[in-house]
């Protein structure tokens, strides 16, 4: 992987872990949501284009969430969206209902946490 797919100094990119470096869907998802990341937004009110830096994340995260539920970050407490999760997982569960869309919603949560920056990962 070249250099250009790591976080540029001052940005607070977390760095993958080693086992998103050793699959090659995780390395190509990563470096287009990298280039992506990297091109200048859109004007004020133009909507995204649709192959644009968020639409990468989701799908980083969903191919995460697929393939390497081992890997996956814990919980985070102090991460409202992940303590969301949890409790309306919890609460599903209890009255019976199916749990299944809110604990994929989860998995791809708590993937973004290995790969998004820290102040933006609650965004999804």
């Amino acid at each position: 992987m070249d250099d250009e797919t790591f976080p540029a100094d001052g940005d607070d990119w977390p760095i993958p872990p080693a086992w998103m470096w050793g699959c090659e869907g995780c390395v190509e998802l990563y470096s287009t949501m990298k280039s992506l990341a990297a091109e200048p937004p859109p004007p004020p009110g133009a909507a995204e284009p649709a192959e644009g830096a968020g639409s990468a994340q989701v799908r980083l995260a969903r191919h995460i969430a697929a393939e390497h539920r081992a890997e996956l970050p814990a919980y985070a407490g102090s991460c409202t969206r992940c303590v969301d999760y949890q409790t309306r997982t919890a609460r599903d569960r209890a009255m019976g209902r199916s749990t299944l869309t809110t604990e994929q919603l989860g998995r791809q949560h708590r993937a973004r946490h290995a790969f998004v920056p820290h102040s933006t990962v609650h965004l999804l």
